[in-house]
């Protein structure tokens, strides 16, 4: 539990060690209110009594009226310190358990944002959920358990006891049934309830992924008609969370009834070794109000001692859950990203890209690589098209020009400097990677534009919808750029979509723009209108282009075009040439275009 502390900042820590401070005030002060009674009711049983201890200290008051007062007043004031000092106190661990775990769920987010594609795909998007929720609200129920009942409960436990010795050694005879029924009650309820905590965490996640399956594929599942089969998926997911939780909290409610038990069964044993003590011993007036003293001070302090196991088991049990949680937290935050953010005076100035022997695969074990030997070269301004069968890995060869990936063997050089070497911010800002699926944000229109680049103005705005194509549709809406978006663009067509995605790269004014088969969605005539309008936008700035496409349409007046096959460079050149040459672009020329006159 303690290891979670690392992630807050040094005011909550100094906080922390005043809740700490003060809870064991309030332990202490509220400990010595029984043997404040306990005089209290001697000095108002009897007359002429000039003598009160407390602890092993013995006072002098000059009347019995004079030692009521007195103790009184002491009374009032361990019940004030003791008040305010638990007040404080909860309010400093309150402070720290809401503002630790605000830490450590901006250092989480933090975290993941420097991990790249391979660290995050180790992590399902269900788990990731969990930790940001149900993981960070156990650890601040335990931060608050932790500094308040953990502390609490031991000092009740250890000072009670110390306190109930020094009153009465003979009533101790009770702690001798208490403190091993009390101890096996714990251990057994420990093993049973601490594992059906674990199993419960377990069945948390299963239950957010598959409510992230069901809302994700919606489509899909009505589409399939899969409805009812879904419905009972979640419903068995549903009923196991329910049973274990039902069986954990009746094992941990049962554990207090036990308690109770237990403390009533010791209670009547300390009246039966009192009662025995006092019909067998002297019985003068100032001897038994010394006994009802010591009686009511034992029984109060018993229970102290009682509420001190109670609690300790209590914040053990919250602690075990908030450790499991903690460790769940680790497991993000030990991941060492694959690629590490850099701070250097390497530059992206001009988009000049080189890739030198460049072979990569997904997997560290895997057979063969998904892309192998690549050697080509970009200049500044110039356009690159790349077209392959299904899996030829021209998706993957963008990726690891985005960094996406860590690049294992070859180089790849951007402005004759090593990409894994250039200033990380540098690189981000000057690629602009468009993907066939694009991300849109619930929102408006504008607030997604401004989240690519949240320094653009308006007239950024409307140039770069201008250059997408996107400008025409935008302004068919009532609100113009202030139409509201769904979560993931649900109500934009797949072509609006790519659109404001292509929209979203442009306004950044990359100097390398990548389309990773992101005009997919468009037809060609809207897409040739597209290509030439980055082109005229970007003349005088010479913004680098990739196109990573399916279509021959899409790439046939690139500067360059590569022909990838089984992840291997099989040609490269220009369209006419890639014809006449290569067969394997010729059979996709023939297959889309007719012959390729088109």
């Amino acid at each position: 539990m303690l290891r979670i502390f690392r992630f807050m900042s040094f005011k909550y820590k100094i906080l922390a060690f005043f809740s700490i401070l003060l809870t064991i005030f309030q332990a202490l002060a509220f400990l010595v209110v029984p043997m404040f009674i306990s005089q209290l009711i001697t000095f108002m049983s009897l007359d002429q009594v000039t003598q009160f201890k407390i602890l092993i200290w013995t006072f002098s008051v000059a009347s019995t009226n004079a030692g009521v007062q007195t103790l009184g007043a002491c009374l009032a004031i361990a019940i004030l310190i003791g008040t305010l000092s638990g007040l404080t106190s909860s309010y400093f661990a309150a402070h720290v358990s809401t503002g630790g775990a605000r830490d450590i769920r901006d250092y989480l987010w933090r975290h993941l944002s420097t991990l790249s594609q391979k660290d995050i795909e180790t992590l399902s998007h269900a788990k990731i959920m969990t930790r940001f929720t149900i993981d960070i609200n156990r650890i601040q129920m335990g931060i608050i358990s932790f500094l308040r009942t953990m502390i609490i409960g031991p000092a009740n436990l250890i000072l009670g006891l110390t306190f109930a010795l020094l009153t009465d050694l003979k009533l101790s005879i009770s702690f001798a049934v208490l403190i091993p029924l009390l101890s096996l009650t714990m251990i057994i309820s420990a093993a049973i309830i601490g594992p059906t905590f674990k199993k419960e965490q377990k069945a948390h996640d299963q239950i957010n992924n598959e409510s992230q399956e069901n809302i994700l594929g919606a489509k899909v599942i009505k589409s399939y008609n899969l409805e009812a089969n879904q419905a009972i998926k979640f419903e068995d997911a549903n009923k196991k969370l329910g049973s274990i939780s039902k069986r954990a909290w009746l094992s941990f409610n049962s554990t207090f009834n036990i308690v109770a038990l237990i403390a009533n069964l010791v209670v009547v044993i300390i009246f039966g070794v009192g009662g025995s003590t006092w019909i067998n011993g002297a019985k003068n007036p100032f001897e038994y109000a010394s006994f009802i003293g010591n009686i009511n001070s034992f029984v109060q302090y018993t229970m102290i001692v009682v509420n001190g196991v109670v609690l300790t088991t209590f914040v053990l049990f919250n602690t075990y859950r908030a450790n499991i949680s903690v460790k769940r937290i680790l497991e993000i935050t030990n991941i060492k990203p694959d690629i590490p953010f850099v701070n250097s005076d390497k530059q992206v100035s001009n988009g000049h890209i080189i890739f030198k022997d460049v072979s990569f695969s997904y997997y560290d074990q895997a057979d063969k690589n998904i892309i192998e030997n690549i050697n080509f070269e970009i200049k500044p301004g110039e356009t690159l098209g790349i077209i392959g069968p299904t899996g030829s890995g021209k998706s993957t060869i963008v990726k690891l020009l985005s960094l996406d990936y860590k690049i294992k063997h070859g180089e790849i050089l951007i402005d004759n400097h090593n990409i894994q070497e250039i200033d990380t911010n540098s690189l981000r800002n000057n690629i602009s990677h468009v993907y066939q699926n694009p991300t849109i944000l619930s929102g408006t229109i504008k607030s997604n534009l401004l989240f690519a680049n949240p320094k653009a103005t308006d007239e950024d705005v409307i140039n770069a919808t201008k250059i997408s194509c996107a400008y025409e549709y935008i302004n068919r809406f009532g609100k113009k750029y202030e139409h509201q978006l769904e979560q993931k663009g649900a109500n934009l067509s797949g072509g609006q979509k790519q659109r404001l995605s292509i929209a979203q790269g442009v306004i950044r004014k990359p100097k390398i723009l990548i389309l990773d088969d992101s005009t997919s969605a468009l037809d060609a005539k809207t897409e040739a209108v597209v290509r030439n309008n980055i082109k005229e936008a970007f003349k005088e700035n010479q913004i680098t282009t990739i196109i990573v496409a399916q279509k021959i349409s899409s790439i046939m007046d690139a500067d360059k075009i590569i022909v990838l096959n089984h992840g291997k460079i099989a040609d490269m050149g220009k369209h006419d040439e890639l014809l006449q040459r290569n067969e394997l672009y010729r059979e996709i020329a023939l297959t889309q275009m007719g012959g390729g006159n088109e």
